[in-house]
């Protein structure tokens, strides 16, 4: 009867060995077929979008302290300006946008071709129509325009300062079909020291709790403003 007994049981656990070593190559083949859909199914394609060269927004007096933003009636508090202060910020937008992933950036290089020739008096009356425009032209589901109204470099080290860094630019979202804003952000910050205004502690601990150029400060400024920017799916 035990011999009886151990034999069936042998039998039985063959049987289940078997049945194991068939299946095991077809559920590999199974999840090889389904893997490269999963993946597919995973990839989402991204609308194409430009981030358009940066205007710099000059006051039309020198005695005047604020200007109007680009888009609805935001005011920035001016301050000094150099050329090279919308190429800066352009870039900074172009970097942590790429980093981002959540739209397919056309290159830096494509977007200043083709603004090239536009007349920034032109752009500055008409940012979001002129905006869509270029937009039409590159066939584009949208771009960003923005401006610059204040980039004030540092006077002294990262140790210590005369005066801090000091930023102030918007961004706009507008869609190409129908120059809707789809987003929009700003930034108008002047780093603080700790015991100038504990208040602004998030400020100077941004710089790495030491005093930065401005264009660390742009680049830090630009960061901050796109966390809100949506993803473009098509």
């Amino acid at each position: 009867m035990n011999c009886h007994m151990m034999k069936s049981r042998r039998k039985f656990i063959v049987a289940i060995l078997g049945l194991v070593v068939f299946l095991i190559p077809a559920l590999s083949h199974a999840q090889g077929q389904r893997s490269p859909s999963a993946q597919q199914e995973r990839i989402v394609p991204l609308q194409r979008v430009a981030i358009l060269p940066f205007l710099i927004v000059k006051p039309a007096r020198p005695e005047q302290r604020v200007v109007k933003g680009l888009w609805e009636n935001f005011f920035f508090r001016t301050g000094d300006l150099t050329a090279r202060s919308g190429p800066v910020v352009t870039a900074s937008f172009q970097r942590q946008l790429n980093a981002l992933n959540r739209c397919e950036l056309i290159t830096q290089e494509q977007a200043q071709s083709a603004a090239e020739g536009m007349d920034p008096q032109k752009m500055l009356k008409d940012p979001i129509g002129i905006a869509a425009q270029i937009g039409r032209e590159l066939n584009l589901y949208a771009v960003v325009i923005g401006g610059v109204y204040r980039f004030e470099q540092r006077k002294g080290s990262a140790l210590g300062v005369e005066s801090p860094a000091s930023a102030a630019f918007d961004a706009h979202l507008v869609r190409v079909a129908d120059k809707k804003v789809l987003w929009s952000g700003r930034f108008d910050e002047t780093q603080h020291s700790l015991s100038e205004n504990v208040l602004k502690v998030t400020t100077f601990l941004k710089g790495g709790a030491q005093w930065v150029t401005v264009e660390r400060w742009t680049e830090l400024g630009a960061e901050s403003v796109l966390r809100t920017f949506p993803t473009l799916s098509r």
